[in-house]
């Protein structure tokens, strides 16, 4: 018991060097991010909060980030009463990555309720050793806000199917209905694709009861979200992943961000999310009955998300902790199977650690990949005179700039987008990654931010060669990506 707990916070731990490792954000959790900032600074009152000059293609809701914002206060009031810092963005981060940890060690001890220690250690092996499921649970994304409820309802669903009595499995079949309510009508509509693949799977649960109780939560969700979500976006009955399943579902217009082949979720994204695991989920299903349940609800659930031509792997992060269980379950099979229970672990250790050592490498990959919020530091480190404009063009902006960011009081910064060369005149400062449209002599460079070009491999051939003389046969490139630059004006003046 004690060596489980001890993953729980190895996972835990994970989730928290993959955030230090890479503390800034990008564009896709811009929403989020900047509203957790807003709520911090200003306090739940619609003042100047940044959705209302970048709203975005479709609205999403602050209930979310209401959550993350009161979990992350204390770290404000640690700093002086300030929500600009980006140990504070960290700590919001931080707030969302634990939950998901909390909620991840509820689906663990289901595990080990269900299908012994053995498979509980595996599971949570894999699921530290996995670099999306790691790096990503920090990350303000409506997906990684809606899998914190999602693993407490996989756990209930879990419990639901192991052989207790009749009442037990129909209560945590009920709270799990509850718990999907909210979430598909708060957090994310698109989790109702696996939220029916789950109830249809264990329907033989389903009381009265159920229905009164899931349809009764969720009318108080719909409720909820449009009641905050009407305040701050200032219209009235918005409920916005209504907003976002007509866009998506009906409209069809996700379609614009581009589109994949059917099979595109299954040969692609699911290898790159699963690693090592996903033979041996193959296994566990095929080898167990009980992980079968479990498994081919998801794969039918994915199979419904391959129609929709724009494909992401976000969309199908709920299928990771569900499919690690079948895994986990595919090495205590094996182990029964194989003669050699040894040889069983030891293959299951070299495909967790193949995972581990692919984890390491993106997440260092990916720490190059915010470029513009390190441009962003780095100025704030060269240049101490008040009174400086900060233009941040489009591609800074989308690779880890921040309101957290914005540290100092006494600058403007600016992120109006479309300007021509001409029209710079007014900023003291430049961050862009265009440098050549500012040669005209009035700004000068001042420093450059390099970031991730991808990967340089050894040649086979020279694989050997390489190690022996220390260096590794893969390494990180990197280029400039972003510019700093000085009005040569400014810097005389001051």
């Amino acid at each position: 018991m004690r060596s489980l707990l001890l993953l729980d916070y190895a996972f835990a731990i994970a989730v928290t060097l993959s955030a230090l490792c890479a503390p800034y954000t990008k564009v896709e959790e811009s929403f989020f991010m900047q509203a957790v900032h807003d709520i911090l600074k200003w306090g739940p009152v619609n003042a100047s909060f940044d959705h209302l000059s970048f709203p975005g293609v479709v609205p999403r809701s602050f209930v979310g980030p209401l959550l993350i914002s009161a979990l992350a206060y204390p770290a404000k009031l640690v700093n002086g009463g300030r929500a600009e810092g980006i140990w504070i963005q960290l700590a919001a981060r931080l707030a969302l990555g634990w939950l998901v940890a909390w909620a991840n060690s509820s689906l663990r001890r289901a595990v080990s309720v269900a299908f012994g220690s053995t498979a509980a250690r595996w599971y949570a092996v894999f699921c530290i050793c996995q670099f999306h499921y790691t790096f990503w649970t920090s990350r303000l994304l409506g997906n990684t806000l809606a899998l914190v409820p999602m693993l407490f309802a996989q756990a209930l669903w879990l419990r639901s199917m192991s052989p207790t009595s009749g009442a037990e499995q129909r209560r945590c079949y009920r709270q799990m209905a509850g718990i999907l309510a909210f979430t598909c009508a708060v957090l994310r509509f698109d989790a109702a694709v696996f939220a029916v693949a789950m109830l249809l799977a264990s329907i033989s649960n389903v009381t009265r009861r159920t229905i009164v109780m899931s349809l009764g939560i969720l009318s108080l969700s719909v409720l909820l979200t449009l009641v905050v979500d009407s305040y701050y976006w200032r219209q009235c009955w918005m409920w916005p992943e209504l907003q976002v399943f007509r866009f998506n579902a009906v409209d069809g217009r996700s379609s614009e961000w581009g589109v994949s082949p059917p099979h595109y979720y299954f040969t692609h994204f699911l290898p790159k999310l699963l690693l090592g695991a996903l033979p041996l989920a193959c296994i566990g299903a095929l080898a167990d009955t009980r992980a079968a349940r479990l498994a081919i609800p998801y794969v039918a659930a994915i199979a419904v998300f391959s129609a929709n031509p724009h494909k992401e792997w976000r969309f199908i992060l709920p299928a990771v902790p569900v499919l690690n269980v079948c895994a986990a379950v595919g090495v205590v099979r094996l182990r029964g199977i194989v003669p050699s229970s040894r040889l069983v672990t030891l293959a299951g250790a070299t495909l967790a650690a193949g995972s581990l050592a692919i984890a390491v490498l993106a997440t260092l990959s990916s720490s190059l990949n915010y470029p513009g919020g390190q441009a962003l530091a780095m100025l704030h480190a060269m240049e101490s005179a008040p009174g400086a404009r900060v233009h941040i063009d489009s591609f800074a902006a989308m690779t880890g700039v921040s309101r957290f960011g914005q540290v100092r009081e006494d600058w403007v910064y600016d992120k109006t987008e479309d300007l021509h060369p001409g029209q710079f005149g007014n900023y003291t400062h430049l961050i862009t990654s265009q440098p050549e449209l500012h040669s005209t002599g009035e700004f000068s460079i001042i420093a450059i931010q390099r970031g991730y070009a991808g990967l340089a491999i050894t040649p086979p051939k020279l694989v050997v060669q390489s190690l022996l003389s220390g260096q590794l046969p893969i390494a990180v490139r990197q280029e400039p990506l972003v510019w700093l630059l000085r009005k040569n004006k400014w810097q005389q003046d001051t």
